[in-house]
């Protein structure tokens, strides 16, 4: 792990201690799965994982050691026990839930990365083009002669990831430890300028194929538009009126086919916690003339009360981990949200047991259909 030493408390160096340094090695690829366990030990590789390590007094042994400015930036920011002593490090991070535990640490937190440091930390995100865009956005932000650090898990690609910033970059180092990577380079001046470039690209905005709908790498489906999403789009009822939640929207398609067919809408207020996501639904949306409302929030906290009607296809991943009891928290946040009378419009996976949820909630629910794997399950606030 890194470990972080300095004196009166203020780190200035950070170390590879208790771990495999090594040049670049391993498999290539990416297995499927990433658990939320994977990613806190990737943050404790990239923070200095215990607390201990922090003390003056520690003593660990040292494979390598590194340069630790007072001021850094985190691209991807997770609070961690490591942090609290090294007070200077500025975050960003598009998760809300994410962004808000950052927030409570007492953090530093800004909403467009900007300025530049002398060391970047990145705990990338699950696509591709998402972390190689960040590897470019952390370039962006260096001072000359300064530190990319990144840390990922195994399971997520980290040793072809590392073979990719090797390759913009010339001399890595890396370190391996709980099943985790974390790897650095130093802006030498030989670096290739032009990988980075395209990695840039990689991260812009795009339209998915075939449509008008503006995407980001690293949001929900983008590359195509759900197929279950879609499912629920075309058996909306038409007669939808009031105030309308879209929950966990997205890029903006469900609240789309709500403004499209549904005349009688007055208002429609979309919760996503990806900030990004959200961002390009405000352009999906542009062209509607109804009060739309875009809020920038974790829905397991729930939300104000009082919608006619909730649209949903809610998430069952944290990270690319199966989290089936996210896609419950959003039905209980639903059932609570609904006036008397209200529906509630849900499509999920077939194998997900969503209606014992639904009962214990108070809502009556019918299957209005199954197709491709898919369920539409239809509910009522009586």
């Amino acid at each position: 792990m890194l470990a972080f030493a300095g004196e009166g408390g203020l780190p200035n160096t950070v170390s590879f201690a208790g771990g495999q340094a090594s040049r670049l090695s391993g498999p290539t690829g990416v297995p499927p799965v990433v658990s939320s366990a994977d990613r806190r030990d990737a943050l404790s590789s990239l923070t200095g994982g215990t607390p201990v390590f922090l003390s003056r007094k520690a003593n660990p042994t040292v494979l390598g050691g590194l340069p630790v400015p007072a001021r850094a930036m985190m691209l991807g920011a997770q609070a961690h026990p490591a942090l609290a002593r090294w007070p200077d490090v500025t975050g960003w991070q598009p998760h809300k839930p994410l962004a808000a535990a950052w927030d409570r640490a007492g953090r530093v937190r800004v909403e467009h990365p900007a300025g530049r440091f002398p060391l970047v930390l990145v705990l990338p995100g699950k696509s591709r083009d998402e972390t190689l865009a960040w590897f470019a956005l952390a370039r962006g932000l260096l001072e000359p002669g300064g530190r990319l650090l990144a840390a990922m898990p195994n399971t997520a690609g980290a040793a072809r990831f590392e073979k990719e910033l090797a390759n913009a970059c010339g001399h890595i180092t890396s370190l391996q430890k709980h099943k985790c990577r974390a790897f650095h380079a130093l802006d030498d001046g030989g670096w290739r300028e032009e990988v980075f470039a395209g990695w840039r690209i990689l991260g812009e905005r795009r339209a998915i194929p075939n449509t008008s709908f503006i995407v980001e790498p690293g949001v929900f489906s983008v590359d195509h538009i759900d197929p279950g999403s879609a499912l629920l789009a075309a058996h909306l009822p038409g007669s939808l009126r009031g105030s309308v939640a879209d929950l966990g929207a997205g890029w903006g398609f469900l609240s789309d086919a709500v403004l499209r067919h549904c005349p009688r809408v007055e208002r429609i207020d979309l919760f996503e916690a990806d900030a990004r996501a959200l961002a390009c639904a405000r352009l999906n949306l542009a062209g509607h003339a109804r009060e739309i409302r875009f809020h920038w929030h974790d829905v397991c906290e729930g939300i104000a009360d009082g919608y006619d009607a909730i649209v949903m296809n809610p998430p069952f991943h944290t990270g690319q981990a199966t989290d089936v009891d996210l896609g419950r928290a959003f039905l209980r946040t639903a059932a609570a949200a609904l006036k008397r009378g209200g529906k509630l419009y849900l499509v999920a996976n077939r194998q997900l047991a969503y209606e014992a949820v639904l009962e214990a909630s108070g809502l009556v629910w019918r299957n209005a259909g199954e197709a491709g794997g898919y369920k539409l399950l239809f509910a009522e606030r009586r």
